[in-house]
């Protein structure tokens, strides 16, 4: 007996070949889309972008270290306040900095009395000498001119006395003792003519190379020590922390009596009012960075699960070398900022992406680069 079935209007089997078609057109159907989703992600595009960290700061900005390393003596101004470029914000403790200033000083002062002492003492003596001088030379045309009187005198009275010794009226005596007197007063005059002063001139003016010498060395001693007090009010200038430009200043945390090195940061200075964005980005990301490239950031202080404010402007400027801070290496892009209506004050945080190509989906999906 066959076997009886009931239907209940479904269709009739499909065949084989029904089978195989029907498969078939599914697989085109499957490759068809696989096709056509491949190609959509070759075709839209997304942004890359590198993640950056950092804050609001202005146009003109400083931080603040110690020139030298010393320990804080007194604090002259507190976060908040405003101040101007070359105002004194921290002073070092300088002690031995000032004993060093007060010798030098004295020691300068001691010479400059000593200088003094010497100068007036060698003009004095000069002086004299030089009166000395001319007062002999005075002298010695006097006795010249004397000696020149009295030859002619003697030569008077010889030629007189010769002319009454030939008439018998004087003595041979008389006559020698006048020719004798004569004979003197032409050594004497000779002897007057024949004295030089050159000597005495050379004299005075070796003491006055001498003196004008000894002068110098104290000049020379004085310069020396004047140096020595200019460096120690330079090393007492240099322990006082002073601002580099003017604006509003935040201040790190230290205290009277802490020690400060060179390589902390005391004080940053906000200063000016147009702002900019300053950010770290990862060294992986440095070769691919460019100014005008756009950014997104969101502040700490506008960010929230309800509502989020995106700041949106361009990279201005970027630092040539990439930096450490411990492991960590970064570069460091400036980027301009706009807040708007919104006060934000300096020192914000900030989470930023910055875009620096577009690439297919699948790119972007596998970490491809462009």
């Amino acid at each position: 007996m066959g076997d009886i079935r009931i239907t209940e209007g479904e269709g009739l089997p499909e065949t084989r070949a029904q089978r195989r078609h029907r498969k078939g057109k599914a697989l085109a159907w499957f490759l068809g889309v696989v096709i056509l989703v491949g190609l959509l992600g070759w075709v839209i595009p997304v942004n890359r972008y590198a993640t950056a960290r950092g804050y609001v700061t202005t146009r003109e900005y400083a931080e603040v270290r110690s020139p030298v390393t010393g320990i804080v003596n007194r604090i002259l101004v507190s976060s908040g306040e405003t101040v101007e470029a070359g105002q004194v914000l921290v002073e070092l403790n300088c002690a031995e900095e000032e004993a060093s200033l007060s010798e030098a000083q004295a020691r300068v002062s001691r010479l400059r009395s000593e200088r003094e002492r010497r100068q007036t003492e060698m003009s004095s003596t000069l002086s004299r000498k030089t009166v000395e001088l001319a007062e002999q030379k005075r002298n010695h045309a006097a006795q010249l001119q004397v000696a020149e009187l009295e030859l002619a005198n003697q030569e008077s009275r010889l030629g007189l006395t010769q002319e009454l010794v030939e008439k018998g009226l004087k003595s041979q005596r008389e006559l020698d003792e006048i020719r004798l007197g004569r004979d003197l007063c032409q050594v004497r005059l000779e002897a007057l003519r024949q004295k030089d002063f050159q000597v005495f001139e050379e004299l005075l003016e070796r003491d006055r190379q001498m003196y004008a010498s000894e002068i110098q060395s104290i000049d020379e001693e004085l310069s020396a020590l004047e140096d020595s007090v200019r460096r120690a009010q330079a090393r007492i200038e240099n322990r006082k922390i002073r601002a580099p430009i003017g604006g509003k200043v935040v201040r790190y945390e230290f205290v009277v009596g802490e020690l400060l090195e060179p390589t902390y940061v005391i004080y940053e200075i906000f200063g000016g009012e147009e702002q900019v964005l300053k950010l770290r980005v990862d060294e992986r990301y440095a070769t691919r960075l460019a100014t005008g490239q756009r950014y997104r950031a969101r502040l700490a202080s506008y960010n929230s699960a309800i509502e989020r404010i995106y700041f949106r402007g361009q990279v201005s400027y970027l630092r040539n070398v990439v930096q450490n801070d411990g492991q960590n290496a970064y570069r460091m892009a400036y980027c301009d900022f706009h807040p708007g209506d919104l006060a934000i004050q300096p020192g914000t945080t900030a989470e930023a992406r910055i875009y620096y190509a577009r690439s297919s989906f699948w790119s972007f999906l596998l970490n491809l680069e462009p």
